[in-house]
């Protein structure tokens, strides 16, 4: 089928004379593969004047094992997009173009649950942000000094101005935080500000200074400020409902970038802020373009339309060695895990838990998923980076994999097999799962399939889904979601910042949905063992707690660590100004506006 569709692509590109950009287009909406793509690509010819400033393709829907699948249009309407420039604008630094698999949500306003990634980034700036080192750095806040009872942190402000040319204030940050933590607020932040289940207070003293004071020494104070994005208060003090406010389409910043153009499920056109207060951005502007998956992305690469991407394992091989792209690797800083819905009636049981992960084989599924390049895990942080000194290899046992021990255990734990051989628990429900993973990512669609295998040899019959991505947040804010939409869940849960060991947001009984504990797990002892490791400001000291959080996971089995992956992303070697940086995930958010072409 494939090879017919591209001889008839072929036929009508050159027939009608199509552009790159039409061919380009025409090939994702009919769903090619990136090896079609290049064929077609090729066939067509290389002296199409418009090869130099492709657009992208228009996103495609790419069937995966057990998903329900939307057919690609027929026909993707022209529209004014933007291109990839080489030969730079009056800056001088080209226009950078860059894809995304994450969904468009639609919400700009980046303390809303949901929102899009980019815009928290390049239009909205944070008091302050971990650079490329690891190391937190100011931004709007220009310095920092706690008391010496470590509970009250005293900020001082840079002076910035909004994208509108008002100022930046205290009054801005004091509206974030009201806005944060009004219960009508749709937002995943709230627990950002809270302290052992308190609010921070937080104060203006004047125009440039604030104050926050917890109720006890809260050692992620500074982390946790780092990821609230401020919004302006003269825009949006008088809304209605923010949560629908016009300003979610139109947002307005103090970042480095304004956004100019949004065209829904295709970009967004991002051009430089001339009055940033850290200075102008080295490039002419960014293009965040909105692709299905990774393959659609790597045609696109390797056509010129865009100039990086993220790259999982199964993509890395073809840009290895090739002088035209730079691979930039990293590991990603917490374990790709299988967890569980702990409301789910099966899955609360700890023996069933344990069974399924004595039944998974990590070696074979690590060497399948990441073609050889990951590591297995047991532990709650990768094995390398930043985390790695809070893992407590000596005290946790890992999971052997022993599919008759695991089978012996379901036995005697009363889960009988029926006539089909899929088990049955003693009220009559059939050990029936959905394990669900989120679209644009084959290593964990692969993943899922190898996983649905290795259940069937224990008496589980599980059914694979793949969801956007912005699908899959809203079940997680949902605190109705029924838990046998996800009752197993493939993805890389629960994790903190790259930097910061707490795991308070997604593990503790106090974040259950709609905050971001949306497995659903609670435990007494794993909830106190957070709460000391957050107001333990002695690192050695903390150290020891969270090793202990890590031995108490271990045995409660909140989610099961299967890898550590190796993940990356590649440039051209046209964009210039790129770091070989360990912390490089969120480094492509932080720093673009560094790089030119």
């Amino acid at each position: 089928m494939t090879d017919d569709r591209v001889s008839r692509l072929v036929e009508e590109a050159r027939r009608l004379r199509w552009s790159r950009r039409k061919v380009l287009k025409r090939a994702a909406a009919l769903g090619l593969s990136a090896p079609a793509i290049s064929m077609v690509l090729a066939a067509c010819g290389g002296d199409d004047p418009a090869a130099t400033t492709a657009p992208a393709p228009a996103p495609a829907t790419t069937p995966t094992a057990g998903a329900a699948t939307t057919p690609a249009p027929a026909e993707t309407p022209d529209v004014e997009e933007p291109t990839a420039t080489t030969a730079a604008p009056v800056g001088g630094g080209g226009i950078i173009n860059i894809p995304t698999t994450l969904g468009d949500s639609g919400i700009g306003n980046p303390i809303l649950t949901s929102n899009i990634q980019m815009i928290e980034y390049y239009v909205f700036n944070r008091l302050m942000i971990y650079n490329d080192e690891g190391t937190l750095v100011p931004e709007l806040a220009a310095d920092w000094t706690f008391s010496d009872d470590n509970l009250t942190l005293t900020i001082t402000l840079n002076e910035a101005t909004w994208h509108d040319g008002e100022a930046f204030t205290a009054d801005d940050v004091i509206f974030t935080f009201d806005t944060i933590a009004a219960e009508t607020t749709e937002t995943g932040k709230r627990s950002n500000l809270r302290v052992a289940g308190e609010f921070v207070t937080w104060a203006k003293v004047d125009d440039y200074t604030i104050t926050i004071t917890s109720p006890e020494a809260f050692a992620p104070l500074l982390f946790q400020l780092n990821q609230i994005p401020i919004i302006p208060e003269h825009l949006l003090s008088g809304s209605a409902d923010i949560n629908t406010d016009e300003f979610n389409r139109s947002p307005i910043g103090t970042g480095s970038y304004m956004l100019e153009e949004w065209a829904s499920d295709q970009f967004m056109r991002f051009v430089p802020y001339e009055n940033h207060f850290r200075g102008r951005a080295r490039n002419d502007g960014l293009t965040v373009f909105f692709y299905a998956d990774t393959e659609v992305s790597s045609a696109a690469l390797d056509a010129g339309t865009i100039d990086m991407m993220f790259t999982p394992p199964e993509l890395q091989p073809r840009y290895e060695g090739n002088p035209n792209f730079k691979l930039y690797n990293y590991v990603y800083f917490t374990p790709i895990t299988l967890s569980f819905n702990h409301k789910h009636p099966i899955l609360q049981d700890i023996t069933v838990r344990r069974a399924i992960g004595m039944a998974i084989d990590k070696v074979a599924l690590t060497e399948s998923v990441t073609r050889g390049r990951g590591t297995i895990a047991n532990n709650q942080f990768a094995n390398s980076g930043p985390l790695d000194r809070y893992n407590d290899y000596d005290n946790v046992e890992p999971i052997p994999f022993d599919v008759a021990g695991a089978n012996a255990m379901l036995d005697e734990a009363g889960y009988a097999a029926g006539s089909d051989g899929i088990r049955v628990a003693p009220d009559g429900t059939r050990f029936e799962f959905d394990v669900i993973t989120y679209s644009g990512f084959e290593e964990y669609q692969n993943g899922q399939v190898i996983i649905q295998e290795m259940l069937r040899e224990i008496g589980m019959e599980v059914t694979p889904q793949v969801v956007e991505y912005t699908t899959l947040e809203g079940m997680w804010a949902d605190p109705n979601d029924p838990p046998e939409n996800r009752a197993l869940e493939l993805e890389e849960w629960p994790h903190p910042f790259e930097f910061d060991p707490d795991l308070f947001n997604e593990l503790h009984s106090d974040s259950l949905p709609p905050g971001l504990n949306y497995m659903w797990f609670e435990d007494d002892e794993v909830d106190r063992l957070i709460e000391v490791g957050r107001t333990t400001t002695d690192p050695d000291e903390r150290v020891a707690v969270y090793k202990e959080l890590d031995v108490r996971r271990s045995e409660t089995l909140p989610t099961l660590p299967l890898y550590n992956a190796v993940d990356g992303w590649v440039a051209s070697t046209a964009l210039q100004g790129v770091a070989d940086t360990p912390y490089y995930r969120r480094y492509v958010l932080t720093s673009a506006q560094d790089w030119s072409k």
